[in-house]
C-alpha cells in the first residue's frame, strides 16, 4: 500500500498519499496524494488539520500504557475470534452486534464466546470494530483485510479511523487494513485511540 502515516515527536500526524479524507458523514473534505498534517493533541483551532498548538499545549507523543501486542484466541466450531485487547477502541460495535459472543469477565481478562451467536452474526461485528482489535480466523485462516480503498475518516468528537495506510514508527497496529488514531491527545496507548476521547468529553470544534 502506497498511503503512510507518521506519527511526528509530541507533534502531528503526517499523512501521505492518503487518497481520501472523509468526515462522520462520509462527505469528502480532502482528496489528495499530497502531504498533510492531522491534528492529534486536541488543541488545534482548524481541526482536523494541525495547526501548530501542539507546542503551546505541551503535547506529549509518549504511550504511557503500550500495546503488548498478544493476541488471544477463541475458537468455536466454525469461527474463532482473535482478540487484542490493548488495541481496543470501546467503540461497542462488537457488544452491539452480538452482545452473546462479546464478552464475559474471566482470570485471565475478557472472553469471548463464539457459539453463542452465529457465525455470521459474529462476523458481522467483528467487521465493524474499527480498532482491529477483534479479527477473526476461518478454517485456521486468519482474516483481517475488509477495506477496498485508502481513506481516512474523521470521527465526530473522536478517533480517526484509517483504512489501508502504512504506520511508520514503533507502534504496531493489528493490521494496517483498518485502525483507529488518537486525535483527542489523551490517549494513555498513542497514536492508537482508547476511548479516552469520551471520557474527557474531547469536543473537536471543526465543523466535519
Amino acid at each position: 500500500m502506497d498511503a503512510e502515516i507518521t506519527p511526528t515527536p509530541n507533534g502531528p500526524l503526517h499523512a501521505e498519499r492518503i487518497k481520501l479524507l472523509k468526515n462522520d458523514r462520509g462527505e469528502t473534505i480532502l482528496a489528495t496524494d499530497e502531504s498533510v498534517y492531522l491534528c492529534r493533541c486536541g488543541a488545534s483551532k482548524n481541526k482536523p488539520y494541525c495547526d501548530g498548538s501542539h507546542t503551546a499545549a505541551g503535547f506529549s507523543g509518549q504511550r504511557l500504557r503500550a500495546a503488548d501486542g498478544k493476541a488471544v484466541e477463541f475458537a468455536g466450531r466454525e469461527i474463532t475470534v482473535v482478540d487484542d485487547f490493548s488495541l481496543c477502541a470501546h467503540a461497542g460495535a462488537c457488544v452491539e452486534g452480538a452482545a452473546k459472543t462479546f464478552f464475559t469477565k474471566g482470570p485471565g481478562g475478557r472472553v469471548s464466546h463464539p457459539d453463542a451467536s452465529s457465525a455470521g452474526q459474529v462476523i458481522a461485528a467483528i467487521r465493524q470494530c474499527p480498532s482491529g482489535a477483534l479479527l477473526y480466523k476461518l478454517q485456521g485462516k486468519l482474516v483481517q483485510d475488509y477495506a477496498d480503498h485508502t481513506e481516512i475518516r474523521v470521527e465526530k468528537d473522536g478517533p480517526l479511523h484509517v483504512q489501508r495506510a502504512k504506520l511508520n514508527g514503533p507502534a504496531r497496529p493489528a493490521t494496517e487494513d483498518h485502525y483507529t488514531l488518537c486525535r483527542c491527545g489523551a490517549s494513555l496507548n498513542k497514536p492508537f485511540c482508547d476511548g479516552m476521547h469520551a471520557k474527557v468529553r474531547f469536543q473537536d470544534g471543526s465543523g466535519t
